[in-house]
């Protein structure tokens, strides 16, 4: 009986590790497909990339009532450099709504981030968009293949912030 317990309650205890973990890139791989096929796609794939490394951070406290996807896409270099975007994530319907708020370019470097085209909204987002990068940088990365990842899905709408005005 101890036995069975005792099993039961390390299959609980994997559950709620392996479970956010699958959610989280399964979010991240639907944010992707946004990213290669919305408004900055051509600045994200002007190198043609096969595979891309991503990372992703969800904030649900910075926005109040909203949850705010960072990810970023790194490049091979030295430095370090990259593309962030930040999504609004809403449910619809069984519908994971994408829309894309802000996007960045950056270099990481000794002294920290360096935006060589900073996000749109001041000191304020420049501060969320860095800790955010910096949270996802020291994570581990997921590479998805490209093509992949322009499957499309029924469960996805990408929309950007211009859409919405």
């Amino acid at each position: 009986m101890r036995r069975n317990l005792a099993l039961i309650l390390v299959f609980v205890s994997l559950c709620t590790i392996a479970c956010p973990q699958d959610q989280s890139s399964s979010l991240l791989r639907q944010a992707a497909h946004c990213m290669i096929e919305g408004p900055d796609a051509k600045k994200l794939m002007r190198h043609k990339p096969k595979v891309l490394s991503l990372g992703s951070y969800l904030d649900t406290t910075a926005y109040p009532g909203e949850e705010a996807l960072y990810v970023v896409a790194f490049e091979d270099g030295n430095p370090p450099r990259g593309m962030a975007f930040v999504f609004f994530v809403l449910q619809k319907d069984r519908r994971h709504i994408f829309r894309a708020e802000n996007n960045a370019t950056f270099v990481l470097k000794k002294k920290g981030i360096e935006f060589l085209e900073p996000p749109m909204g001041g000191a304020w987002t420049e501060e969320h968009m860095e800790a955010a990068i910096e949270h996802i940088e020291s994570a581990p990365k997921i590479e998805f293949d490209v093509k992949d990842l322009r499957e499309k899905s029924a469960d996805v709408r990408c929309e950007s912030f211009s859409d919405t005005k």
